[in-house]
């Protein structure tokens, strides 16, 4: 186990994902050519302790909040945005699951999060369906068995599925006592049944991710590995503490990072070209400025209401999932914003196959369609406005979490 490290700051960890992100920044275009996964690079992660950024310094982590972690995942995603995106999921489920520990001393958790630090568990998810892009339902299904539930169904975008240990899914259990229920669970990544169906992912961004299709034949899902459960077609308030509340903030800190990345190599040409007095660059560059540090305060902001629980105490559970997505949709826009007046400031040679900027122009756009989509998160943002509701919610399993302690764990 790593020594832990005394009186962390935010400063530090940016400053390693930093690091991290110069060495990444020079294999990213052929990891994008190739649309090869960067397996480099998570070794380097985890050699780093980055992969044990989330866990809590006493069981051998870097003890980083949900605001750290968005901080050291937008400098990160400067570097490799297929690689920051795949280390996302591992690094939220990882602090949702410390925070689970701190809040409950659940034993299983605290042995995961200690395997976490020693390199022995990635975790990733694979929930996404057609049709099923806002975890209220699913089209996979569970069967009751002695000790659990046999599972089958099909997932879609299993980002991090070619180096998982550990895989978070759902399934619908329609025989529950009180009516459909959907199920979450996580599993080893190598149980039987579980197949990565290599070749499925050929998209033009993120095309490093590999974020395969993955297919689930009864695969046996013991009763203790259930992590939560709720009722078809709700939002549910204990996936806003985990699912939403550290997923939304911290997507839009890896696109936000990736527009940021070819922010400032524009700056970098602007001045090596002599444009520095131009008005029309001048104007765009301060519109980006603005972008930017928007998206910043509005993430900042969000973390901290994740991390104080008042979106689920103070607010309704569908009010608060508005202000985490929210957080998603204005930091993956402005993001996209950005790049097209970066873009605009650079000219043609900006579109050029294989450069920082036209692979920025591509990764950023997934950012839109990445759930929350656009559409989805501008229907909840306005019903809640308005007042009207987009589906019956129901209550967190926990009313409070633990909050950050003074020397900044989860």
């Amino acid at each position: 186990m790593r020594p832990l490290i005394t009186q962390p700051t935010r400063q530090r960890y940016v400053a390693m994902a930093e690091e991290l992100a110069t060495a990444f920044r020079e294999r990213a275009a052929e990891y994008d050519r190739k649309a090869e996964f960067p397996h480099r690079n998570i070794d380097e992660l985890r050699d780093a302790g980055y992969l044990a950024l989330t866990v809590p310094q006493e069981l051998g982590g870097l003890g980083g909040t949900l605001g750290d972690m968005a901080l050291a995942q937008e400098r990160l995603a400067t570097g490799c945005a297929s690689t920051a995106l795949a280390v996302n999921m591992h690094l939220s489920m990882a602090g949702q699951m410390a925070r689970n520990w701190r809040t409950t001393g659940d034993e299983r958790a605290r042995r995961m999060l200690m395997d976490i630090v020693d390199g022995r568990v990635l975790l990733m998810g694979a929930t996404a369906e057609p049709g099923h892009a806002l975890v209220r339902s699913t089209g996979a299904k569970a069967r009751k068995v002695a000790g659990g539930y046999l599972v089958t169904g099909d997932k879609t975008f299993g980002t991090g599925s070619a180096v998982m240990t550990h895989m978070t899914s759902m399934a619908e259990y329609r025989e529950h006592p009180d009516g459909p229920h959907v199920l979450v669970f996580r599993i080893p990544a190598d149980s039987p049944g579980v197949r990565v169906l290599d070749g499925t992912w050929n998209t033009s961004a993120l095309r490093a991710t590999r974020s395969e299709n993955i297919e689930l034949r009864d695969v046996m899902v013991p009763e203790e590995n259930v992590l939560t459960s709720f009722p078809v077609g709700t939002l549910d308030g204990s996936l806003l503490q985990t699912v939403w509340g550290w997923a939304m903030p911290t997507f839009a800190a890896v696109y936000l990072g990736v527009a940021v990345g070819a922010f400032e190599q524009c700056v970098r040409d602007v001045l090596s070209r002599g444009w520095e007095d131009r008005p029309y660059v001048r104007a765009e560059i301060s519109e980006c400025e603005a972008l930017l540090e928007t998206s910043r305060a509005l993430i900042e902001r969000t973390t901290r209401e994740v991390m104080g629980n008042g979106l689920w105490n103070d607010l309704s559970i569908q009010q608060g999932t508005a202000r985490v997505v929210l957080a998603k949709t204005v930091g993956t826009n402005h993001a996209v914003e950005i790049v097209d007046r970066v873009i605009r400031i650079i000219g043609t040679p900006a579109l050029r196959p294989g450069s920082l900027y036209e692979r920025a122009h591509r990764d950023v756009r997934a950012g839109t369609m990445h759930p929350y989509s656009n559409a989805d998160a501008y229907d909840l943002i306005a019903a809640t406005t308005l007042g009207a509701e987009v589906a019956p919610t129901h209550p967190p399993r926990l009313d409070r979490l633990a909050e950050p302690t003074p020397d900044g764990n989860p």
